[in-house]
């Protein structure tokens, strides 16, 4: 019981995360965001890969909107692109301390 309160809660704390956009993520062609900058370490997102940077030797977990894990990788470099191969939708990533809800697709 608890652990469901703490996944709900989550998740909608998440939901009021807006989106990060830099001129330098962005362009008309190329779909890309950042989604998450915390102590360097940065989530990028596009289409259905994640790009996780300044997060060397971490674990990704990645959750479906349920709490449920769907994936686990641990980083070997500081520049990493992970595809995921999840369906398109919300997914919540944790890299250490770093929390966000992403939208893959």
């Amino acid at each position: 019981m608890k652990k469901t309160i703490l996944v709900i809660s989550l998740i909608f704390s998440l939901i009021a995360v807006p989106r990060v956009a830099t001129a330098e993520s962005l362009s008309l062609n190329d779909p890309e965001a950042v989604f998450a900058v915390q102590n360097d370490v940065k989530i990028i997102v596009r289409g259905n890969t994640l790009r996780i940077t300044g997060a060397a030797g971490m674990v990704v977990d990645i959750y479906n909107v349920t709490g449920q894990k769907v994936k686990s990788v641990r980083l070997s470099a500081n520049d990493e692109t992970i595809n995921t191969g999840l369906p398109r939708g919300c997914y919540i990533v944790k890299v250490g301390d770093l929390v966000r809800k992403v939208s893959l697709g």
